[in-house]
């Protein structure tokens, strides 16, 4: 399934989206944040999304703040608009992952949107592998022969 990343912000909103079978996230680019939800439903239809997953700003606590509250609702909005499923991730540091990588300040909010989406599907991955009671990764191995 292809997610499409939303780094949340009140100014610029990073895009970041992976492949089908959610191996692994790239960035996209970043938008006003004014033009995000019409950036997002034309990339949800030319790139064949089928989820979305925004980036959570949660305060330093854990807790849920306004801007958290804010995301939220750009989430609600996406998931009655475009029908499709909506999912949260914790993206706490992720600008500053971003910017440390890319060794300067400024918009690198596609990247921090990346670094929260392969977040995002590496923990599915590890879900559905503990689920499936496969902790290889769906390789086979051959401890024995």
């Amino acid at each position: 399934m292809r997610w499409l990343g939303v780094d949340f912000g009140e100014i610029r909103v990073g895009l970041a989206i992976c492949d089908p079978d959610e191996r692994i996230a790239v960035p996209l680019e970043v938008v006003a944040a004014s033009a995000a939800f019409p950036a997002i439903r034309s990339i949800v239809e030319r790139d064949y999304v089928r989820g979305i997953v925004i980036g959570l700003p949660l305060l330093p606590s854990g807790d849920e703040g306004e801007t958290a509250g804010r995301a939220r609702r750009l989430g609600d909005r996406i998931a009655r608009a475009l029908d499709m499923p909506v999912e949260y991730e914790d993206e706490r540091l992720t600008t500053v992952v971003a910017e440390q990588m890319t060794m300067r300040r400024g918009p690198s909010d596609d990247l921090a949107a990346t670094i929260m989406l392969q977040q995002f599907i590496d923990r599915r991955r590890l879900e559905a592998q503990r689920h499936n009671g496969n902790g290889s990764g769906g390789l086979a191995t051959h401890a024995e022969e």
